[in-house]
């Protein structure tokens, strides 16, 4: 009996340890997660740490279920069968995972007046390439080459590959028009975001923040006080201010030149205006702020792409409102909903404007 009211005496005393660690440090833990060809992060207050542990792999688990439904390009993905049926001029039963996500895409085009266009990735594909450096302003063909990818991307814009090209038909899926190759990187990345959290409302979490390539999405507060969120700098490598109170909010930065994740350190230009086939040119960064990241990392795409002249247009066509974006020279631009809660390092203040 001795020995039973020791152990128990022991277990009482580490449960109380437990507890009192999570109460001086805000109860937050965190753990690496690996989705979409990349590392993340989440963060998880107020729980015990094996019952975190527990939350955090199967968000993992549920998340690493949409690199096959709509992001790897791998023989294997369904995203990849998908497109090979559509070249082929075939149809395709997809999952409910790849319909919702096509369903959403369409919704998300139709909003941008077709500037945001996952259906047009094969212009996407012309840009991916082996780079020494983090940003390539030339073309990565010789001459020669080069004529040839003309060529073909004149071809494709004449054919205005869209997502009104898809003919959806329950689960089933084909296309009016074989040169519509979908491609979802950013859009996916928030969608990952959106359903994480999504995950831990459902076993209870209140508390807690997904960080995947940078964007972010939380709920709830890290312990005492509220989260706050960095923006970066165009490189990605700076901060230049941060948002501070945000609960239950995504703030997404989509960059025009970015490596690409897993694989094996390619670079790539990812961002491609759909009206030209040519990348985003006069803008560098995008950061967007909204309650839902797949439609923060969409706008901020399409926005990158409109340009100067024609972002704020984008921005009121897509229900976007707290937006900053850097263009090439460095001059930064913020919505005045953005400029209310943005905390700006010293020495930036003076370098951007409201328009």
């Amino acid at each position: 009996m001795k020995h039973k009211f020791a152990i128990g005496s022991l277990m009482a005393v580490i449960v109380l340890f437990l507890i009192a660690s999570c109460e001086r440090n805000g109860g937050v833990f965190e753990d690496e997660l690996k989705v979409l060809g990349t590392f993340g992060q989440i963060s998880i207050v107020g729980m015990l740490p094996e019952e975190a542990q527990d939350a955090a792999l199967t968000v993992e688990k549920d998340l690493q279920v949409l690199d096959y439904i709509g992001y790897t390009f791998e023989a294997e993905g369904e995203l990849h069968q998908l497109n090979e049926a559509i070249a082929q001029g075939r149809s395709m039963t997809v999952s409910d995972g790849l319909l919702e996500l096509i369903m959403d895409a369409k919704t998300l085009s139709s909003a941008s007046g077709g500037r945001f266009n996952p259906a047009a990735g094969e212009l996407t594909a012309f840009w991916e390439f082996h780079c020494d450096k983090d940003e390539c302003s030339e073309s990565p063909y010789p001459d020669e080459v080069q004529r040839l990818v003309n060529e073909r991307v004149a071809k494709i814009i004449s054919r205005n590959p869209s997502m009104n090209d898809l003919i959806i038909n329950g689960n089933k899926v084909s296309s009016r028009n074989r040169l519509v190759k979908l491609e979802f990187g950013d859009m996916i990345r928030g969608l990952a975001l959106d359903k994480g959290i999504e995950h831990l409302q459902r076993i209870g979490v209140s508390n807690a923040m997904i960080d995947i390539g940078g964007n972010v999405r939380t709920m709830g507060t890290r312990g005492d006080h509220d989260w706050w969120i960095g923006i970066p700098d165009a490189t990605g490598k700076n901060l230049i201010a941060s948002i501070e109170n945000i609960d239950d909010q995504s703030v997404v930065t989509v960059r025009a030149f970015d490596k690409s994740f897993g694989k094996h350190e390619l670079i790539y230009r990812h961002i491609v205006d759909p009206l030209t086939g040519m990348p985003a040119r006069d803008v560098q960064s995008v950061t967007v702020m909204h309650d839902n990241a797949m439609i923060a990392n969409a706008a901020a795409v399409t926005i990158l792409i409109a340009g100067t002249k024609d972002w704020k247009m984008i921005a009121d066509k897509m229900d976007v409102h707290k937006i900053l974006l850097i263009t090439k020279d460095g001059t930064i631009y913020t919505s005045s909903a953005m400029e209310h809660i943005v905390h700006w390092k010293q020495g930036i203040e003076r370098q951007h404007l409201v328009p």
